[in-house]
């Protein structure tokens, strides 16, 4: 019996960690433009107005508990600054930053602090607000789950996985070319 349970709980991790690293591609319908209204891990303020500065922000929904969103940090941080003249923004979703209640969590925060920090991150890091909440973290089924949203608020691609920096830099090339950017 000791050994059936091993097997059920050993199972249930692997397809844990499975889905928290799914790699799959997929066009998202568009949108309706995203009504924004948040803060950034430091408390600053951010709002769907951000949105207008970029032709495509791509915003990486991510957990501090999730190995392959942490891992893909450096990856991302370095996709921001190579595409950030080509009117590119990186935005991170602390997924677990916020509580189910909607409070925020400050013990992810702190830990999500360090390991941005660790990684060498410095791109805008914010929590999800009710927008977010139901745009993007209802329909997620994997973390990290990534959403290229253009200007005017609309999703325009999601991305499940994480990826490294030739295989991000790709994707957002593709994207910029087919929104004519």
């Amino acid at each position: 019996m000791k050994r059936m349970a091993l097997l059920l709980s050993l199972l249930l991790i692997g397809l844990c960690v499975a889905g928290c690293g799914k790699d799959e591609e997929s066009v998202g319908d568009v949108s309706p433009g995203l009504d924004i209204d948040t803060t950034t891990l430091e408390g600053d303020a951010f709002t769907s107005a951000e949105l207008l500065a970029n032709k495509l922000t791509v915003f990486n929904v991510w957990a501090t508990w999730c190995p392959p969103c942490v891992a893909e940090l450096p990856h991302l941080q370095k996709i921001s600054q190579d595409f950030q003249d080509k009117g590119v923004a990186i935005v991170g979703v602390l997924q677990d930053g916020v509580t189910e209640l909607g409070e925020k969590d400050t013990n992810a925060i702190a830990s999500a602090k360090t390991l941005l920090q660790d990684a060498g991150v410095n791109y805008t890091v914010i929590l999800p607000d009710t927008a977010l909440q139901q745009t993007f973290i209802r329909t997620m089924q994997y973390f990290p789950t990534t959403f290229f949203v253009d200007s005017a608020g609309n999703i325009i691609k999601k991305v499940e996985g994480a990826r490294d920096y030739e295989e991000w830099g790709r994707l957002v090339q593709e994207v910029l070319e087919e929104t004519n950017g």
